[in-house]
């Protein structure tokens, strides 16, 4: 396979990242002076890794949308259930049975 002559910064950080996520399946785990000495081979500044590593520790954990809306699903789910409740009660007594 032939080497392209090189990659544009985007295209080199996508591809940095998707084989750092291909390495992290492994389930390895890195220390910090680990990612310091990864990130100064790579060309990364200290201050942008120290930057980096705040960021992580300080980030919020995502919660899944449904998670975080549990007792709204919850809510419409009862009320839609009572609509249908009611709905099929008027109906049945409404309709007038077949001859």
């Amino acid at each position: 396979m032939r080497e392209p002559p090189g990659y544009r910064d985007a295209d080199a950080k996508r591809i940095l990242e998707r084989a750092a996520a291909i390495d992290a399946e492994g389930g390895r785990e890195l220390d910090v002076p680990a990612l310091r000495e990864i990130a100064a081979e790579a060309g990364i500044s200290a201050s942008a890794v120290d930057r980096a590593l705040q960021e992580h520790e300080t980030a919020a954990p995502i919660q899944p949308w449904l998670t975080r809306h549990r007792v709204l699903l919850t809510t419409v789910a009862i009320i839609a259930a009572l609509l249908f409740l009611f709905a099929f009660y008027v109906v049945g007594r409404t309709v007038p049975p077949a001859p």
